[in-house]
C-alpha cells in the first residue's frame, strides 16, 4: 500500500524571495559607473530603505530607538508593496520621474512570503544611524 504524506509549502528563504521577487528591478548594490546608473529599472534597495527608515523617523520626530522604527518599517513596507501610493513615499520627485510609480505586487508575491521577506530586507539594507546621521548600505 502506498501512502503519500502531504507537506504544507514552506515559504521560500528570503535571500531567495528577494532574489526573484524584487532583485529584477531593485538592485541590491549601489552602481559603481554611470553605465551601471544608467541601467538601473528602480532604485537600489538601499536607497529605499533610507528613504523608508528616514521618512519614518523625520516624521515620528521622537529620536526613536531602530528596533522601534523596524516595528513601523515592516508593516508599513507591506502595505506599500500591495497599495503603493506616491503620498505614501519619502521618495524626491527626481525619483518619480525617472522611474515612475511602483506597481502593486499583488498576486505577484503572497503575504506568507513578505512574512519571510521583509524583516530580512529591513535587517539587510537598512541605514544605520551613526551620531544622529543615517548612514546608507553600499
Amino acid at each position: 500500500m502506498f501512502v503519500q504524506t502531504l507537506q504544507a509549502k514552506e515559504p521560500r528563504s528570503a535571500l531567495i524571495l528577494f532574489e526573484k521577487k524584487c532583485q529584477m528591478c531593485h538592485a541590491s548594490t549601489l552602481p559603481k559607473t554611470p553605465e551601471e546608473q544608467n541601467k538601473m529599472v528602480s532604485p537600489p534597495i538601499a536607497v529605499v530603505m533610507k528613504n523608508t527608515v528616514m521618512g519614518i523617523d523625520a516624521e515620528l520626530d521622537v529620536g526613536m530607538p531602530e528596533s522601534e522604527i523596524r516595528k513601523i518599517a515592516i508593516p508599513f513596507m507591506k502595505d506599500y508593496l500591495y497599495n503603493p501610493d506616491r503620498k505614501k513615499t519619502n521618495c524626491e520627485d527626481i525619483s518619480f520621474d525617472r522611474f515612475g510609480m511602483m506597481p502593486s505586487l499583488k498576486g505577484f508575491i503572497t503575504e506568507d512570503e513578505l512574512d519571510v521577506m521583509l524583516p530580512w530586507v529591513y535587517d539587510r539594507f537598512k541605514p544605520t544611524k551613526v551620531n544622529d546621521k543615517w548612514i546608507e548600505k553600499k
